[in-house]
């Protein structure tokens, strides 16, 4: 090749600027910038990345497929940098997306074999590079509705590296599969309907694809919704709790103002005989039987109120010194399941924490402010015993458990448009979770 050939090349290679846009479609809400400034610190490099590229490719005389894998590689830690997931879901969306787009140039390699016969795909043609870039751009603009509202969902949704993994197993061998077909020339596609065979080939492994992600799709969603019940379960059995302690608190007091005219009399009595002592003394008798609860009314959302007085007995129980600041709206952001397992996943981690440090060390403080009536802020602080364990950035368990406690609350945050982050210093432990109220008003 030669310099005439680069408006070819680069031409060729500029598709992955659309693969590139097509990687953050399932991602809008994790980016960690803007959209303006994802263009910038991210396709700027990659434009500069393929110009390079080209010239490369016309020095050393490399295939278009050499090229392109190359930059793929070469594209993803960029791609990774600018997200905020961890590295499972960044390779498995980054392979799944790839395997079809690589299809994509396949199909463009058969639909130029009719007119370029006596080419191949080994070369940089113009004719292939625009039918690549047009069949790319197609696709993109034919999947993009289906992978923002349904792969979002599977972003935010799925936290397990495990199943990301292997849910990018399939996809991954049929993207080795199909970028191991190399047609140096054209003309081996004529031969015993060997060109249909290709195409063929190249839509069952897209259709493979497709149904696969459909599959997933439905399993993670039931999972979710499993999940979404058991969280439902166990915040029926708190305010079962709580309503049990209430009912008989309402009983006991029924029978103590029933039983209070008795009372009365007995006061008359005493004062007539003018004997103040023993009035004091029944006094203080009554006083001793009337009856109490351990329910505090924290807010008046009842879901948050249970969940609460439910972590404050079991803190008492644990001698962890508990605090609460509670200033929030009757009306939430989000719904009362989704709040309770935000506040409730980062109580259990804080309660967990403070189990394994010694009794005098143990505090958990809890605020939830409204402010500005437009954000609903989180913020606890707890004691740990100050071990932690951090993966692709993200605090992982070291006291058992799945560990997804503090994923799930980042997703909830991120769904409707807040954040959550962790840190530490020495033996304290942070967690901050911004929910925007989006209008609604406060109760004060």
């Amino acid at each position: 090749m030669s310099i005439e050939d680069f408006p070819a090349v680069f031409l060729n290679l500029l598709s992955l600027i659309p693969v590139g846009i097509f990687f953050y479609i399932p991602m809008r809400g994790r980016m960690k910038r803007s959209i303006p400034k994802n263009m910038l610190m991210v396709f700027l490099p990659q434009l500069l990345l393929i110009v390079l590229a080209s010239f490369v490719a016309i020095r050393f005389d490399l295939e278009p497929n050499t090229v392109r894998i190359s930059l793929f590689i070469v594209f993803f830690p960029i791609y990774y940098k600018s997200l905020d997931v961890d590295m499972s879901r960044a390779i498995s969306v980054y392979i799944y997306i790839h395997s079809m787009v690589i299809i994509m140039y396949n199909f463009a390699n058969a639909w130029d074999a009719f007119y370029y016969p006596e080419l191949g795909a080994g070369y940089f043609t113009m004719s292939n590079s625009l039918i690549q870039l047009f069949l790319v751009s197609a696709f993109i603009a034919l999947v993009a509705y289906p992978l923002k509202r349904f792969g979002r969902v599977l972003v935010e949704r799925l936290t397990n590296p495990t199943v990301w993994v292997s849910a990018a197993t399939v996809p991954g061998i049929i993207l080795l599969f199909n970028a191991a077909l190399r047609l140096r020339k054209y003309s081996t596609l004529f031969f015993n309907n060997v060109l249909i065979a290709y195409i063929v080939l190249q839509a069952v492994s897209l259709m493979i694809i497709i149904l696969l992600s459909v599959f997933f799709y439905f399993i993670v969603s039931r999972i979710y919704r499993e999940t979404q019940t058991q969280e439902e379960i166990r915040i029926l059995k708190m305010q079962e709790r709580y309503f049990r302690a209430q009912q008989k608190y309402m009983n006991e007091t029924s029978r103590a103002r029933h039983d209070f005219k008795h009372a009365i009399h007995t006061l008359e009595r005493l004062a007539s005989d003018g004997d103040l002592d023993e009035i004091k003394s029944f006094l203080n008798r009554y006083t001793d039987s009337m009856p109490r609860t351990d329910i505090v009314y924290y807010c008046e959302n009842m879901a948050v109120n249970a969940l609460l007085n439910y972590y404050m007995d079991q803190a008492k129980a644990a001698k962890i010194r508990f605090t609460l600041e509670i200033n929030m709206p009757l009306q939430l952001p989000v719904p009362d399941v989704d709040m309770c397992a935000v506040i409730g996943n980062i109580l259990e981690n804080a309660l967990l924490a403070c189990m394994e440090i010694p009794y005098d060390e143990r505090f958990i403080d809890l605020a939830i402010r409204f402010e500005n009536k437009a954000q609903l802020y989180i913020v606890v602080s707890n004691s740990f015993s100050g071990d932690v364990r951090i993966e692709d950035g993200r605090y992982k368990t070291t006291h058992g458990g799945s560990g997804i406690g503090l994923s799930s609350v980042t997703a909830v945050a991120q769904a409707c448009g807040g954040t959550a982050r962790f840190s530490h210093e020495g033996g304290e432990f942070f967690s901050d979770v911004i929910l925007p109220l989006k209008g609604i008003e406060g109760n004060g």
